[in-house]
């Protein structure tokens, strides 16, 4: 491998070619996204004080009548991550990484959980504002995004104990850190499109909101946060690859904690991927949206 900057290039010319074909593919494809992403920016700005008012209404609520308030946030991670840690260290004994292995857990489960938090949030998200739908109009993915918006609080709140945690187990920070900001951004937009689509076929199917906690009980076991891809075979990594939380989640450890960066094919084929449940999903939720207020 030949280093150039921060970035790592074949040394052969298919290796070259193909990182190059990579980076073309993220770029075109990120455009194509953008430009779905920001119709729906613009239709959030134009009702942008209802917006603040349901996100800071799902925040307010969920912390609520509570001692610790917000500290909640970052507990459920944290009691996962001891009991990862106790099970997997102490009884099973699992070497999982090089670095203490509860900041392994603990980096996995932080977007895992805001990926699940925004499920729970926003696929009943419609149905309980039924009497909203019904009086007036206004951007139905409003509501979704609103539980979304709530739990992207609560990451960022996880995020800050993470650094922590890698600040006094002085776990060195290189310049490929700073791809944690594309993949938020890919967990964001895939954690969008499922919860769109959930949300929207919630109110014809109520079915959804039951079967949700299996779905996403499923999706961890899919997902490697108490695993790395590292130790399974060349078919399951291909297989669990399918599934964009593995990319994000596995590459949020290679770049926070082990100071590698992104291989840039894996990186173009997820972007693809996202993509097109993004641009599917969403066009979806918006032409089924005009009904809500008929069957909801």
């Amino acid at each position: 491998m030949v280093r150039i900057g921060h970035f790592y290039f074949g040394t052969t010319t298919a290796g070259q070619r193909l990182d190059k074909i990579a980076v073309h593919i993220v770029y075109y494809v990120a455009n194509g996204c953008a430009a779905h992403i920001m119709d729906i920016i613009r239709r959030v700005i134009r009702y942008r004080q209802l917006f603040i008012v349901l996100v800071w209404r799902e925040f307010a609520v969920r912390y609520r009548y509570t001692i610790i308030g917000v500290m909640w946030a970052g507990l459920q991670p944290l009691s996962m991550m001891l009991l990862f840690t106790f099970i997997f260290t102490y009884i099973m004994k699992l070497h999982v990484s090089s670095y203490p292995s509860f900041i392994f857990y603990f980096a996995g489960l932080i977007p895992w959980t805001f990926f699940a938090h925004s499920l729970n949030s926003s696929i009943p998200s419609l149905t309980n504002h039924y009497q909203l739908i019904t009086k007036i109009y206004f951007p139905r993915e409003l509501l979704p995004l609103a539980g979304i918006t709530a739990a992207l609080l609560d990451f960022f709140i996880c995020a800050v104990i993470l650094f922590v945690f890698i600040l006094i187990y002085r776990i060195p920070l290189t310049w490929n850190a700073l791809w944690l900001f594309p993949l938020i951004v890919l967990l964001v937009v895939f954690t969008t499109s499922v919860s769109l689509f959930l949300a929207g076929l919630n109110v014809y199917y109520r079915d959804v909101r039951l079967a949700s906690n299996f779905l996403i009980q499923l999706w961890f076991f899919m997902s490697p946060v108490m695993y790395s891809v590292d130790s399974l075979s060349t078919k399951m990594k291909l297989l669990l690859f399918l599934n964009p939380l593995t990319f994000i989640i596995e590459n949020t450890r290679r770049v926070l904690l082990e100071g590698r960066g992104i291989v840039l094919w894996q990186m173009a084929f997820v972007c693809v991927v996202i993509t097109i449940f993004y641009v599917v999903l969403s066009r979806f939720f918006i032409k089924i949206e005009r009904a809500f207020a008929d069957v909801i």
